[in-house]
């Protein structure tokens, strides 16, 4: 049995998904992180060849660092163009200046959107200024801007320690819709590397939702290292509930999760 049929199994044997509808995650194990990043690169590389104006659901963090390189270098050195696709980002902090250094906007322009030539007019990011005076206005707004897209064909997503997809902390539910949240503390401890110390943390942002992550065509999750073994097991075989928000994509016809060895040591037990 494959490491991707045995992630398979211990899905669905680990709560009710026949009862509920609920269909199992499957989980591919690349032997290194590098590995699992071409392989998804790969992947979105082939999607915008074959549909140049693909929407695509981005995501910052960490995790994303590498991948957005390797997508730097396939665009410069093997000419993908990615100058026609639509993008449309997770989330953003309230609170920060628009050129603050730390928000998710200034992220993706140094990772991606100024090496790999991204169309700024195409790239959309929820209004986290808007947000903090009129957050319903905000969060309307993003979800109609998705929608007036065509939805999303391929979201990148990646995995918090406590199961957080986006900012969709625990205690959020399947049906949660783009909104501000108040960010939990295990997340704002996560991000001090980032901004030094846990005083300069922002405490809320704004998030799309469960329901509308769940959307997208396709959904591809990342998580790497040892310190993620935890939350990709509760993913995985733990029971679907809105304790651990990444159980909801065991309900996503497309949904992969791409994951390195250290990752995924505790789900197959080494």
């Amino acid at each position: 049995m494959t490491i991707q049929e045995s992630s398979r199994a211990r899905s669905a044997e680990g709560d009710d998904s026949a009862a509920s509808g609920l269909g199992a995650l499957e989980a591919v194990v690349g032997p290194t992180r590098s590995v699992v990043v071409a392989d998804v690169a790969q992947e979105i590389a082939d999607l915008v060849r074959e549909r140049p104006e693909a929407i695509l659901g981005l995501a910052t963090g960490g995790t994303m660092v590498e991948l957005y390189a390797e997508l730097v270098r396939l665009h410069r050195d093997e000419g993908l163009d990615l100058s026609r696709v639509t993008t449309f980002n997770l989330d953003e902090y309230l609170g920060l200046d628009e050129g603050d250094a730390n928000t998710f906007r200034s992220f993706m322009e140094e990772h991606l959107f100024e090496p790999a030539e991204l169309d700024r007019a195409r790239t959309n990011f929820p209004d986290s200024t808007r947000a903090a005076t009129d957050p319903l206005a905000a969060s309307r707004e993003y979800e109609d801007a998705i929608a007036a897209a065509g939805g999303i064909d391929l979201q990148l997503l990646g995995l918090g320690r406590n199961g957080h997809i986006g900012f969709n902390e625990p205690g959020s539910l399947r049906e949660s819709r783009t909104r501000v949240l108040t960010l939990a503390a295990r997340t704002r401890e996560d991000a001090t590397g980032t901004f030094g110390a846990l005083a300069d943390v922002p405490t809320a942002a704004i998030t799309v939702g469960v329901a509308t992550i769940l959307e997208a065509r396709r959904v591809c999750i990342l998580a790497f290292g040892e310190r993620k073994a935890e939350v990709v097991l509760r993913t995985v075989t733990g029971d679907v509930g809105p304790e651990v928000p990444s159980t909801f994509l065991r309900g996503h016809a497309d949904a992969v999760l791409h994951v390195d060895t250290a990752a995924a040591s505790q789900l197959f037990g080494r």
